[in-house]
């Protein structure tokens, strides 16, 4: 199980009472860059927040699931149909969590950020 640093706890709050896109991205590139990651970048859509890589697509999808849950997603493998290439759909949620736990947890699934030790 993956645990968040003390460094990072300062960055999250504890609940978020409503769905805010822009406080959630930013919060994002915060939690992001306290991992070491600077280059992540996360965008509103509609009800998702996604994870992509500078100059790459989104690799995760996460989704506010009320209070301080938050729903991580991956993105499916490319398929090709009739030699044209498909966009990719996402797989099921994987994990329910706290916002930084869940960005953390993204982040070492494509390989880019280490598990912390607190």
């Amino acid at each position: 199980m993956l645990q968040s640093s003390n460094a990072l706890q300062a960055v999250e709050p504890r609940a978020t009472p409503t769905f805010m896109p822009g406080a959630i991205v930013e919060r994002v590139g915060k939690v992001a860059g306290a991992l070491g990651c600077a280059g992540v970048w996360a965008r509103a859509t509609g009800p998702y927040i996604l994870l992509g890589l500078s100059g790459g697509d989104a690799f995760a999808r996460l989704t506010a699931l009320g209070g301080a849950s938050y729903g991580l997603a991956f993105r499916a493998a490319r398929t090709e149909k009739r030699g044209q290439q498909q966009p990719a759909p996402w797989e099921p949620v994987l994990l329910i969590d706290e916002l930084t736990a869940a960005i953390e947890h993204a982040l070492v699934g494509i390989g880019i950020g280490s598990p912390s030790n607190a």
